[in-house]
């Protein structure tokens, strides 16, 4: 029997699109093609005022990006002429704008003095409403408290607001902070204060107590460890003795003691038997508090009331912990304390009557950032708990508003860029307009403070996710 050859029929001509296709089809194969944001284009925004996200500004401007980074920033940039290019003239770009204390796309609240819980788990990648109100309003990078009532909550994360399933650099940062909340259950009453401050101190102290029963576990096993080896040397000695010779006093052979002398040697065994210690139950909950007290884990408190703020205050100094304070709605009635120790405020929304029935908003006035910053704070902007969850943060709405009310417009875009990115450890990643950092940036119709900004373009890795003029994303100039 004869065998031919194996052959492949030639594809049809139709208009070139067979050949183009088999082509395309053998490189991916052969090549090994690399995902498709790896292969997009360069872009190149060119002839654009750039707010850097360090308080400077670029005139006349070109920001180069691809493959998901930024590579140039400057006057001089000159782009190749494959480069998709965006003419900027009149425009502002910035850094995409940081959420520093939110609950975007938050799909459930974890439970009281659940420490271990994480913040990044209960992200809802696929809440595609929550992202593009976010993007809507120039916000690409979220961080996010582990939200709870008055209690330990969780550990917060930062995330970028990637388009739907890319979720290969969605968590920035896991472990940003441990977090807790105090008078977030509408118990009102100096007396329910004092309780609520005294149970998060109690935890502390828990904790402490819990490392010394583990210390004094380790201590007491090195001893135990060391009585063995000491036992065994004895051991090993004893039968390299002679025994030709027997002792004065001891029986001859044969020979049974007395039931005196039996007794005395039981009580001799007993004394010399050696028990080991027990090792302490493991408390994961407790663990997590260590790393706070040991300096490698901010606290992270969701409080309003000024009286609340004060007594979170007092725990910070007694346990010499990291403290950041978020929704902080009196924070400006204490802000030479926080300025003195050094404590950043994350401002958010005043909480509604709804569910904070102590009403703490009427702490609230409309100068309270330019307060703080006047007296040394570090202040950032979140959107907090939204109403909806469709609700937009309005970071540059509400910052704007600081600003006429005496906030510094520097001060104030810092906030939400580069200050927001190194307040929670990714300024490695995000936050600038800088070669090496990833391109995530807003392109604006005005200055972003100014009354009537508009987001016109947002790019998150390089990605072009969003377009204010109803053009879909990633279309060709």
């Amino acid at each position: 029997m004869t065998f031919l050859p194996h052959t492949v029929p030639a594809p049809r001509r139709r208009g070139g699109r067979s050949r183009c296709l088999l082509a395309a089809v053998l490189a991916c194969g052969v090549l090994g093609t690399p995902p498709l944001r790896a292969q997009m284009r360069p872009v190149a925004i060119q002839d654009a005022t750039l707010l850097v996200g360090t308080g400077q500004t670029i005139e006349h401007g070109t920001v180069l990006f691809g493959d998901g980074k930024i590579t140039a920033v400057g006057q001089d940039v000159k782009p190749s002429f494959l480069a998709r290019k965006i003419a900027g003239q009149g425009k502002y770009v910035t850094p995409g704008l940081i959420d520093a204390g939110s609950a975007l796309g938050l799909r459930f609240q974890s439970g009281a003095n659940a420490a271990t819980a994480q913040a990044a788990d209960a992200f809802d990648r696929y809440a595609e409403d929550d992202i593009r109100a976010a993007w809507r309003d120039g916000v690409t990078a979220v961080c996010l408290p582990a939200r709870t009532g008055s209690g330990v909550g969780g550990v917060g994360a930062v995330l970028r607001l990637l388009p739907r399933g890319d979720s290969a650099d969605l968590v920035l940062k896991k472990e940003v902070a441990l977090c807790a909340g105090l008078g977030l259950d509408g118990r009102p009453g100096p007396l329910a204060r004092v309780r609520i401050a005294e149970d998060l101190r109690r935890r502390f102290q828990l904790a402490k107590e819990y490392r010394e029963a583990w210390d004094d576990y380790a201590d007491s096993l090195k001893e135990y460890e060391e009585k063995l080896a000491e036992r065994a040397k004895k051991e090993a000695a004893g039968k390299e003795k002679p025994t030709t010779n027997q002792a004065a006093g001891d029986k001859k052979p044969g020979e049974q003691k007395s039931p005196e002398e039996a007794k005395g040697d039981k009580k001799d065994e007993q004394k010399d038997e050696l028990k080991k210690p027990a090792e302490p139950a493991k408390d994961r909950n407790a663990e997590m508090l260590l790393r706070v007290l040991d300096g490698g884990l901010r606290l992270w408190v969701e409080v309003h009331d000024p009286a609340e703020i004060a007594n979170v205050l007092d725990l910070a100094e007694q346990y010499n912990v990291a403290l950041i304070v978020e929704g902080a709605t009196g924070a400006h009635l204490l802000a030479a304390r926080l300025a003195r120790m050094q404590v950043p405020v994350v401002l958010s929304e005043p909480p509604t009557p709804l569910a904070y029935l102590a009403g703490p908003e009427r702490y609230a006035r409309p100068d309270d950032v330019a307060i703080l910053q006047k007296a040394g704070v570090q202040v950032y902007f979140g959107s907090g708990r939204l109403d909806s969850p469709t609700a937009s943060p309005q970071l540059a709405v509400r910052a704007a508003r600081a600003v006429g009310y005496g906030l510094d417009a520097n001060a104030a875009l810092l906030a939400m860029t580069g200050g927001a990115a190194r307040l929670l450890g990714v300024d490695k990643e995000i936050g600038r307009l800088e070669s090496g950092l990833q391109a995530d940036l807003v392109v604006w119709s005005d200055h972003p403070l100014a009354p009537n900004a508009q987001v016109e373009r947002v790019f998150v890795g390089g990605h072009e996710v969003f377009r204010a003029d109803g053009h879909e994303p990633e279309g060709e100039e």
